[in-house]
């Protein structure tokens, strides 16, 4: 009997004792930094908070208790990542980048998923969300997944390309082409949810869209919500137009201007529209020129100012040099390539 109880001891000591019977590592809302301070993990409430690098937009993230290892769910990728947590809660690991708690915070309570929610399915969610009905992206985009609102436009987009029939051209370029754009009804049901949501990377892909659909205002205003989530790059890229006011709006071209223009801390910081071993040519109102063996896409703002397309010119406002050299723009057409 008394062996028995030494026995029974033994085990329960152990269980207690063992990486199964120990109670599971807290963590704790707060900011949390990597070594080199480059990397923050702020976690906001139990459930949420996310993770920034510097110079970038935060990244929303759902934290999934479910299993034995925490997973943060990175929204905007649409993963599940595990992470180790310290006994005290004071570190986090996901394999890659280790951060410690920098300043402690108090949490943030935040209502019970529903059931049946994108949030209380957790890891699962993220891991069905490809080929995933319409309607199941559209609400797990309503949640605030960012990587469903994305999966849910290129599904739309994909649609209205197979529609019209024209091809894409894989992405290469922002095109200036209305028949790629979304519909409007479309395009101003992503603009809402990115404003609501203030997501950085979704809303990139919003601001492209009202490009293409040739209306710069509201590209802007998506790219406002990626700027004020913290990418240094959207805010440089919307400060020139910020103070256009009623004439961030493009005006078809009736001919090709003529003279030099510039921008400030482009990739193409100065363009010779006319002259200087350039072609342009004008095609539905925007201007064709071709420099270094690249299409650039310029169309007219409305006060005179010319407007980046392209991938390597998009959003930049191209000013005209006072004092450069008039001549004589070639006629509609599309002229030679």
């Amino acid at each position: 009997m008394r062996l028995l109880l030494c026995v029974l001891l033994s085990v329960c000591l152990l269980a207690a004792t063992s990486p199964t019977g120990a109670a599971p590592a807290v963590l704790q809302c707060g900011d949390y930094r990597s070594a080199d301070g480059g990397m923050a993990l702020v976690l906001t409430s139990p459930a949420a908070g996310y993770r920034q690098l510097d110079g970038q937009e935060r990244e929303p993230l759902w934290i999934d208790r479910s299993t034995p290892q925490p997973r943060l769910l990175l929204l905007d990728d649409g993963v599940a990542q595990a992470v180790h947590v310290s006994d005290d809660g004071r570190t986090v690991d996901d394999g890659a980048v280790s951060y410690t708690l920098h300043t402690a915070q108090a949490c943030v309570t935040l209502p019970t998923p529903a059931p049946g929610s994108c949030q209380a399915a957790g890891s699962d969610c993220l891991a069905h969300l490809p080929g995933a009905p319409m309607a199941q992206l559209q609400r797990a985009c309503d949640e605030g997944v960012g990587a469903a609102c994305s999966a849910l436009l290129q599904r739309m987009r994909d649609g209205a390309r197979d529609a019209s029939g024209q091809e894409d051209e894989g992405l290469q370029r922002i095109a200036a082409d209305d028949a790629a754009a979304l519909p409007a009804t479309a395009r101003a049901w992503f603009q809402h949810r990115c404003l609501q949501q203030r997501g950085g990377r979704f809303c990139t892909q919003v601001a492209e869209q009202q490009l293409i659909a040739l209306d710069p205002a509201l590209a802007v205003q998506a790219l406002q919500v990626v700027c004020g989530a913290g990418r240094a790059s959207a805010c440089e890229r919307i400060a020139p137009l910020r103070g256009l006011g009623a004439d961030l709006r493009l005006v078809p071209l009736q001919q090709v201007p003529c003279g030099r223009y510039q921008t400030e801390g482009g990739v193409i910081d100065l363009l010779d529209v006319v002259g200087g071993g350039s072609q342009a040519r004008l095609h539905d109102g925007a201007i064709h020129l071709q420099q270094d063996g690249e299409t650039l896409v310029l169309r007219q703002l409305g006060n005179g100012d010319l407007l980046g397309m392209d991938a390597r010119t998009g959003y930049q406002r191209y000013q005209r040099v006072p004092g450069t050299a008039q001549c004589t723009p070639p006629r509609e057409g599309r002229g030679s390539p």
